[in-house]
């Protein structure tokens, strides 16, 4: 092998042994929350799971409030943002779900949650799509089927006079 080959090969694993190093992230931990927002935690899963949304909503609020540096902070977001999408009354805000999802993605960009809310908010906006076309469907229906109708008077018309 040449000197030059031999070279390249040696700078070539260097490069690639440099590469394959993890570079450790120091991170400061989570703040334990204090025992007030861990029952409030508690109680807001607690009616999450029985499907009472706004008093779930109200608990989750409470838990952000009393631990803002909680470490299940990303949980809770996400959470939080179910409950207003899943309230039947009032009906869903999803304005205020998107708002809570976007906040979780932005402040805890590596969440194992960040694909599912990825995920739903791209089926939202699917659906609104969805909607928004139907809705101008509908009114070209309308819109042809009157058409279709001053015609038909219109044939009707010429009939009778010949």
């Amino acid at each position: 092998m040449s000197a030059k080959r031999l070279a390249l090969v040696v700078v070539w694993t260097i490069l690639a042994c440099a590469a394959c190093q993890k570079h450790a992230r120091v991170a400061a931990p989570p703040t334990p929350a204090p025992p007030a927002a861990v029952v409030e935690l508690e109680m807001a899963d607690r009616a999450f799971t029985a499907g009472a949304y706004d008093e779930a909503a109200r608990a989750y609020e409470n838990y952000l409030s009393a631990s803002p540096n909680g470490g299940q902070r990303d949980q809770v977001l996400f959470r939080l943002g179910l409950t207003y999408a899943l309230r039947t009354n009032p009906a869903p805000d999803w304005q205020r779900a998107t708002a809570l999802w976007r906040q979780l993605v932005n402040e805890h960009p590596t969440s194992p949650l960040k694909p599912a809310v990825n995920l739903i908010l791209s089926l939202h906006s699917e659906l609104d799509q969805v909607a928004a076309d139907t809705k101008t469907r509908d009114q070209r229906i309308r819109q042809l089927s009157s058409e279709l109708e001053r015609l038909k008077k219109i044939d009707a018309e010429r009939g009778k006079r010949q």
